[in-house]
């Protein structure tokens, strides 16, 4: 405590006598102090958020929740569903899901891994098809395929490139 008094009383004798090398000290260092904090409020920020959209078009006033978020009874939940152009690095798997008569089931729950299905699950279209896109790694998954009112259906698969996996599900 003593060495921070002696300290200070030799920067306000050296103030008090004209020298400017105390005022600038203080002043650089604030300057320091000033350039980090914004860069620590600023950056993390920045990159935060997405980019801008370019809409030629009036503005869309219909909501469309993130996926981690569960929709507001009443809001309309459309599952982002993979593009026709399958990513790199990424190897596509498809199938489709037929009841015991070979009809198309359409919303049935295409979950991989422990757990239960989610609102944010993968879903067959109105044709039974489904699609998901895994890294190219080569791994075991575990399906679940269910849907109210038929046997739940797991299966194994490796992916060791594309592949295609259909169902046929029987009713409970």
């Amino acid at each position: 405590m003593e060495r921070v008094r002696r300290w200070w009383a030799r920067w306000w004798a050296g103030l008090r006598r004209g020298e400017t090398r105390p005022i600038v000290g203080l002043v650089a260092t604030a300057a320091i102090v000033v350039l980090l904090i914004a860069a620590a409020v600023v950056l993390p920020a920045r990159s935060e958020r997405p980019p801008a959209a370019v809409s030629s078009g009036p503005p869309t006033l219909e909501p469309t929740p993130a996926a981690a978020t569960v929709p507001a009874e009443g809001t309309p939940f459309r599952l982002i569903t993979p593009g026709p152009t399958i990513p790199a690095g990424h190897w596509r798997w498809r199938g489709q899901v037929l009841d015991i008569e070979g009809k198309p089931l359409a919303g049935v729950c295409v979950h991989i891994g422990p757990g239960d299905c989610r609102f944010n699950s993968i879903r067959t279209d109105d044709d039974g098809r489904w699609v998901i896109d895994f890294p190219q790694v080569d791994v075991m998954y575990e399906f679940h395929f269910t849907k109210d009112g038929y046997q739940r259906d797991d299966e194994t698969i490796r992916t060791q490139g594309p592949g295609e996996l259909n169902i046929r599900m029987v009713r409970s």
